[in-house]
């Protein structure tokens, strides 16, 4: 990402810029994280990255390819196929269960119905789900919702997973098992993750810290400390 700007309400007397000339890039195979405090940026930063929005200035290239030159038709079929997307709050469809719900993205790929759902039971005995594929998310802890939503984010096998605060909603223990998951995917699969994060322990375990502070990059640094041993 380059020189990336991104202003709301242009020519009112409300316009806010949130990103002033943010300069980012993750390169393949990288666990980085984006730290900062509440309001800093780091919501619309995430937004960009994973091309659900678009900057009032700047350029994006993934894997190449310039983002912002497709259209929005374009741009929502490359990121299904190329990000995937881990929430805090889990984001999951609550009247299907676990199966579907990681088969969902599947079949807006244009998957059929067999190999979708092949590949969802896949993923969630990957995930340690195998036997509550079948549970609705009203069914499941918050960690086990929590790794459904990580199986649903690998259904299109994508280069990229961005995860928004992924133990924000989860207790010390459980949201410990889900960043060895994370460690897993990225040492096993060679998956490049951005993890945005307001918890500097978490930050500690990636690989790069970048930190964003009042819409602008204040600093970018490797950490400082040993990974967890459970890692």
């Amino acid at each position: 990402m380059r020189n990336i700007v991104k202003t709301y309400n242009v020519g009112e007397p409300s316009e806010l810029t949130v990103l002033h000339g943010v300069e980012f890039q993750a390169r393949q195979r990288e666990f980085v994280s984006i730290v900062g405090p509440s309001g800093g940026g780091k919501s619309t930063l995430m937004n960009l990255i994973g091309m659900l929005d678009r900057p009032t200035e700047g350029a994006y290239a993934f894997n190449g390819e310039p983002v912002y030159a497709k259209s929005d038709k374009e741009l929502a079929t490359y990121r299904s196929h190329n990000i995937g997307f881990v929430f805090q709050n889990f984001n999951l469809v609550g009247r299907i269960d676990a199966l579907q719900n990681v088969a969902m993205p599947m079949m807006y790929a244009g998957v059929d119905k067999k190999a979708r759902e092949a590949r969802a039971e896949e993923l969630l005995g990957m995930m340690g789900m195998g036997e509550r594929i079948h549970h609705q998310p009203n069914e499941l802890s918050g960690g086990q919702k929590q790794r459904v939503a990580i199986a649903r984010a690998l259904a299109n096998d994508p280069d990229l997973l961005l995860a928004d605060e992924p133990t924000g909603a989860l207790d010390t223990k459980t949201g410990r098992l889900v960043m060895d998951l994370f460690h897993q995917l990225h040492d096993e699969l060679g998956k490049a993750i951005v993890l945005i994060t307001h918890n500097p322990e978490l930050a500690e375990e990636t690989e790069r810290i970048v930190e964003i502070i009042d819409g602008r990059i204040n600093d970018i640094r490797e950490p400082s400390g040993m990974r967890h041993e459970g890692a």
